[in-house]
């Protein structure tokens, strides 16, 4: 059986051709990862979930609890505990709180009434 010399050639660079693509492709998201995980980047992302999390709440006043709660990348979301004044006039100003829940791939916040989560104590527990 003879081999075509052409059709050999054509099929390294073919070949060649396909790696390189995917060695370009796989620096590409390597940079694109190492830019979304710059200090920068983290600090943007921070402001966009605070920001977002204390409008999206509805409390006048509204200020986040504690530090932002990021959950892996799998599951997409980040949360943010929120306190402030209820706006309405039949809540004599009261105090209350929100979860947030900021999803990262579609930038949104989404709230719902937590105030039957308390912070933790300072005390150190003995046991």
């Amino acid at each position: 059986m003879k081999i075509n010399p052409k059709a050999t050639l054509l099929t390294k660079v073919v070949l060649s051709k396909r790696v390189l693509a995917i060695a370009l492709g796989g620096l590409v998201l390597a940079a694109t990862a190492a830019e979304a995980s710059s200090p920068d980047a983290w600090a943007k992302h921070e402001k966009e979930v605070i920001s977002s999390c204390l409008k999206t709440s509805g409390l006048r006043n509204a200020q986040p609890v504690g530090k932002i709660v990021n959950f892996a990348d799998d599951v997409g979301y980040d949360a943010l505990l929120v306190r402030g004044n209820y706006p309405q006039a039949q809540m004599n100003n009261q105090v209350g709180q929100s979860l947030c829940l900021f999803n990262r791939k579609t930038r949104k916040a989404y709230t719902s009434e937590a105030n039957q989560l308390k912070q933790p104590s300072t005390q150190s527990s003995q046991r």
